[in-house]
């Protein structure tokens, strides 16, 4: 199977292409990228950070984060090149960068919590935590390798850390693709190249179907219950068709697990069934952030639990000579957290390839496929889509797509990327910015904003 991030590399430069034919093409603007304040390291390690085991800070704000209400506001613009990555910090007060944070890494970007934005250093096994007012410097990093490389199924010589889930307090809980392990960290100290305070053993999750590993790919806090629900893929990353890549449908489900966040502990869901979570009707859940979303909607049961809401990329049935048959298990799904039952909600079997979820509010959505589409999470149709929908983006809570659109020369080729703002009602684009990436030969590996809206 061809590794996750390429193939996705290349679904993006295909839809690259072909905005190049439409009449979305973005003028491109002398070349400025703004101050380059990068250079703290480039080794996911904050310099000034103790190596001691750290200093306390306050337990509920990560150190000098002042007033959220003070922080600019910034896209922070993830690429991914051959060898290298660069999280760009782009603000939306000074329409440049503000700052830029690059590491010796091909995979990892930005991952936004409640109260910091973090990198991923995903091959390299580094976690850190980026300053609130200066999200281009680590002020404190964790290595999350941790000692689980089994030989089961797939093992990779990295953990691939792919989302860090803050709970109550100051405890953080790092997923790892690769790995049955979920790392515990604990916030409340500034270290460098720290170690996970704790884990939490996800094995007895493995299901015969799979590949021997979960593979967690998002997760949620939700405060009022005090538990984090993740998102295991218990795929099969070895059965797949002759091109490589393409998942052929397998006995094995994708899962909701709870972690207690109390007590660092799983919270069975599902009774006397085998594991700890509640199996659900899709399959493949997308990568990343955009894979999971909570909806406060009151469950069917009365409570007022909500429901996750989990976008699926799905399988091919085999054909008798081992090829691919029909596609299925394409969707959105509702999992109510007061009944834990997965229901299909949304039917994407015809639809291009998903790669993210946007939940706005009970009634707005975004889907990205090819392009954006609006959605209404109560109903089980798409919306229109988006014209000029960036290539990668983030919701600003007030009608806009903010990212990055790929800049065209005259001969169709694509030259860079421009900063742009989308206006969800009508396509209307706002030039923000000329490219702010240095690095390239790679591709954009995402979008996120902060502080979030």
């Amino acid at each position: 199977m061809r590794d996750r991030r390429w193939v996705l590399a290349a679904l993006l430069w295909s839809v690259a292409g072909g905005t190049a034919c439409g009449d979305d093409t973005v003028a491109l603007l002398p070349e400025d990228s703004g101050t380059d304040h990068s250079v703290v390291a480039t080794d996911g390690t904050a310099p000034d950070a103790p190596s001691d085991g750290g200093t306390d800070v306050d337990s509920a704000v990560p150190p000098d984060s002042g007033d959220a209400a003070a922080i600019p506001p910034r896209l922070l613009l993830s690429y991914n090149g051959q060898t290298q990555s660069e999280v760009v910090a782009f603000g939306l007060q000074t329409k440049a960068v503000d700052g830029r944070y690059t590491f010796d890494d091909y995979l990892g970007g930005a991952y936004v919590g409640p109260t910091a934005p973090w990198v991923l250093e995903e091959s390299t096994d580094v976690v850190g935590r980026l300053d609130p007012q200066t999200p281009w410097v680590v002020d404190s990093s964790w290595s999350v390798a941790l000692s689980d490389l089994t030989d089961a199924g797939y093992a990779q010589p990295y953990s691939d850390p792919t989302a860090v889930v803050v709970g109550a307090g100051t405890t953080a809980y790092v997923f790892r693709y690769n790995r049955n392990l979920v790392a515990i960290l604990d916030t409340s100290k500034n270290v460098d190249g720290g170690t996970p305070a704790g884990s939490i053993d996800l094995s007895s999750e493995i299901q015969t179907g799979g590949d021997g590993y979960v593979q967690p790919v998002a997760g949620v806090y939700v405060a009022a219950q005090q538990r984090v629900y993740a998102l295991l893929g218990n795929i099969d990353r070895f059965d797949v068709v002759d091109d490589g890549y393409d998942l052929l449908c397998t006995s094995s489900t994708p899962t909701i697990i709870a972690i207690d966040t109390t007590s660092n502990s799983l919270v069975d869901l599902n009774g006397a069934a085998p594991g700890h979570g509640w199996p659900l009707v899709g399959y493949s859940p997308v990568f990343g952030p955009g894979a999971i979303a909570y909806d406060p909607l009151t469950s069917a049961d009365g409570g007022a639990s909500g429901r996750l809401l989990v976008l699926e990329a799905g399988c091919y049935t085999a054909t008798s000579d081992g090829g691919a048959g029909a596609l299925v298990k394409r969707e959105i799904e509702s999992i109510d957290l007061g009944t834990g039952q997965a229901t299909e909600l949304l039917d994407l079997t015809s639809s291009p390839f998903p790669t993210s979820l946007t939940y706005v509010d009970a009634h707005h959505a975004v889907v990205q496929l090819d392009t954006a589409y609006t959605w209404d999470p109560t109903t089980t149709t798409l919306g229109p889509a988006i014209p000029n929908a960036p290539e990668a983006f983030a919701w600003d809570g007030e009608g806009h797509l903010l990212g990055v659109s790929g800049v065209y020369g005259s001969d169709g080729g694509m030259t860079g990327y421009a900063v742009v703002s989308v206006a969800v009602a009508d396509g209307g684009v706002t030039q923000l910015g000329s490219n702010p990436f240095l690095l390239t030969n790679g591709f954009v590996g995402g979008a996120a904003l902060w502080p979030a809206p």
